[in-house]
């Protein structure tokens, strides 16, 4: 998880541990409060669903799934929203959040931003993470999952019996 591990972007919905937190070996997102999959279509500008719903319900806090500065506070389609500048030109968004943080601001993987507001596409509480970078025709998708998934670097070892220095 990026050294993230344990990370939860809202606090636990009933019934669920924290949502946004990785499974547990041999669990699954499903299984942590994940109501809707990352599906991105084949062309950028077909259907699709650009990110991932979390169980969660109105008023529970909502963290930052990594660390970075906050590029947006507002509403976007009616639904507050809060975007994290996360490096490499990749933004990730979350809403509907009440937002407790301002344009500009510093946080880390774990700090409160806001709670869940009302106002989601969700037929059941959610919040939707999405994770996106670039704008208008250059802009482009990556499931948000990516910030907090364990990425250990890959090793290569000169032969079987040589671990690298």
């Amino acid at each position: 998880m990026l050294g993230l591990s344990g990370v939860a972007l809202v606090a636990a919905a009933a019934g669920f541990p924290p949502v946004g937190q990785a499974p547990a070996p041999g669990d699954s997102w499903e299984g942590v409060g994940m109501l809707a999959d990352y599906d991105t279509p084949e062309r950028r500008w077909e259907a699709g669903h650009r990110g991932v719903d979390l169980a969660a319900g109105a008023g529970e806090p909502v963290v930052a799934p990594a660390d970075g500065t906050v590029s947006f506070v507002g509403s976007v389609a009616g639904r507050p929203t809060v975007a994290i500048e996360v490096g490499g030109g990749w933004r990730t968004t979350l809403e509907p959040v009440e937002a407790s943080v301002s344009v500009g601001d510093a946080v880390r993987a774990g700090q409160a931003i806001g709670t869940v507001a009302t106002g989601g596409h969700c037929s059941e509480r959610c919040v939707h993470w999405g994770l996106r970078a670039g704008h208008g025709r250059d802009e482009r998708y990556r499931d948000p999952r990516t910030l907090v998934q364990d990425r250990r670097p890959s090793v290569l070892w000169i032969d079987e019996k040589t671990p690298p220095r």
